[in-house]
């Protein structure tokens, strides 16, 4: 999934189980999906756009901020996809569940 230089692009970084949405992507390597940014999309109907469902998804990232299901995905977003069983370093606490995860 790509798209030419002139369209509005997403670099997906891609950890864990999810990195078999690129074929033959190699877990000492990083997997990035260049992937045409939508108009008004928000990070939900990506992931739905991905083929993939809540459920197989952890703590996602957009440019470094944890995403919500109605986080606004735009060009030039660089989104962090981690599985649900991959743990964060800050010790397995997992923020999209915590009472002291940003919400903005």
């Amino acid at each position: 999934m790509s798209a030419s230089a002139d369209h509005a692009m997403l670099r997906i970084h891609l950890y864990g189980l999810l990195r078999r949405l690129v074929k033959d992507s190699r877990p000492d390597e990083d997997t990035i999906l260049n992937l045409e940014a939508r108009e008004n999309e928000n990070f939900e109907q990506l992931v739905d756009r991905l083929g993939l469902n809540s459920a197989e998804i952890g703590d996602c990232f957009i440019n470094g901020r944890l995403a919500s299901d109605s986080s606004p995905v735009k060009d030039g977003d660089r989104i962090g996809l981690f599985p649900f069983n991959m743990r964060l370093i800050d010790g397995g606490m997992e923020l999209k569940h915590s009472p002291y995860r940003r919400t903005n």
